[in-house]
């Protein structure tokens, strides 16, 4: 009972309007921003006024406030970095850009999801570990049982040796016996350390293989993710959409307005044309890379610009600072340096275009 009048207080509370209660500013000071429903006296001019707590404690995505708005972009490069995110998940981290000024998101589906091919290959790899794991256990146990009857034989000799009554034999059956159990001796520390050392790899390998197993099922159910903005600003996104046909999905940050790339045309391009990839490799945040144009390939846009993993998701863009295509994959081939490839801009925005303002 009273469980329920504590729940049926906090659903009076929730449901009732909270009247004059004061509003929330946003101001920057010294490089910092603050909120407050106590404006201080020397509070800049410039400040915004925010919705009130009563009604949201969150700014409205319709509100004046731009994420970044006056975070520093010397070039039109910069700029396009400003609206590029680095996207952490169970299994990884990845590159996603802001696409509309609602907060809408796009990335690559294999920064969200495990892509099937490298699911198979990942079951593989644990099917022939596990394969090699009893094979190595079946060969201790054999080894185990040669030592059981090493061991059974040593008894043996030592049991004749104490009802020789011929004290030549006797000793000759002691010298043996003396002999064979320092053989037996070493034979069993090299075997204890082997199996130790097995069984501590086999612990740690099956371990991993529980976590990885577990980021596994939770990156296949998750909806929320986060994303981290330039300026190190944390934000949780969720799932909008997941492409059927292409390595694609859309993310969508709430209650904020957001930086934006442009569109610019992927298939005006021509070749010699300088382009710029964006992204977080190795978690190195916002790095560009250049290169350029070198041509279409099997729907893709090749170029020379360096695209690490970590990249994937993250923007190709032109000097001007818009989007072409979608780092996806690189490819490698014997002594050639790698090749990057995107997914044009174009088939991103035909693929979520009902999920766009």
């Amino acid at each position: 009972m009273r469980f329920r009048s504590i729940l049926l207080v906090i659903m009076v509370l929730l449901i009732l309007p909270v009247a004059g209660l004061a509003k929330i500013y946003k101001y920057q000071k010294d490089g910092k921003w603050y909120f407050t429903d106590t404006p201080p006296e020397d509070m800049p001019k410039d400040r915004e006024e925010m919705v009130e707590i009563g009604k949201s404690a969150i700014p409205s995505s319709q509100g004046k406030g731009v994420l970044l708005q006056n975070y520093p972009a010397r070039n039109p490069i910069e700029k396009a970095a400003t609206a590029t995110v680095a996207i952490k998940t169970t299994i990884g981290y990845g590159s996603g850009f802001f696409i509309s000024s609602a907060g809408h998101i796009i990335t690559n589906k294999h920064v969200i999801r495990l892509p099937n091919q490298q699911a198979r290959q990942i079951d593989d790899y644990f099917s022939q570990v596990d394969q090699k794991a009893e094979t190595m256990q079946r060969q201790l146990g054999t080894e185990q049982q040669r030592i059981n009857d090493y061991q059974d034989r040593l008894d043996g000799l030592q049991e004749a040796a104490e009802n020789e009554v011929n004290p030549a034999a006797k000793k000759s059956y002691q010298d043996e016996y003396r002999l064979r159990k320092q053989e037996l001796d070493r034979w069993k520390s090299n075997f204890k350390k082997r199996k130790q050392t097995f069984q501590a790899q086999l612990n740690q390998y099956e371990s991993r293989r529980g976590d990885f197993e577990y980021d596994r099922s939770i990156a296949a159910l998750a909806q929320t993710f986060t994303v981290i903005l330039v300026d190190d600003t944390q934000l949780y996104a969720h799932l909008v959409v997941v492409s059927e046909n292409h390595d694609l999905a859309l993310l969508k940050v709430d209650v904020h307005r957001t930086p934006m790339l442009q569109p610019g045309s992927a298939y005006d391009l021509v070749q010699g044309n300088p382009v710029y990839a964006i992204g977080n490799p190795a978690q190195l945040r916002n790095t560009v890379t250049s290169g350029i144009f070198s041509g279409y390939e099997g729907g893709y846009i090749q170029t020379n610009a360096q695209i690490s993993p970590g990249n994937s998701g993250g923007p190709l863009i032109d000097p001007q600072g818009k989007v072409l295509g979608i780092n996806t994959k690189k490819k490698y081939g014997g002594a050639f340096e790698g090749l990057g490839f995107a997914i044009p801009i174009q088939v991103a925005l035909r693929e979520f275009g009902s999920h766009l303002p």
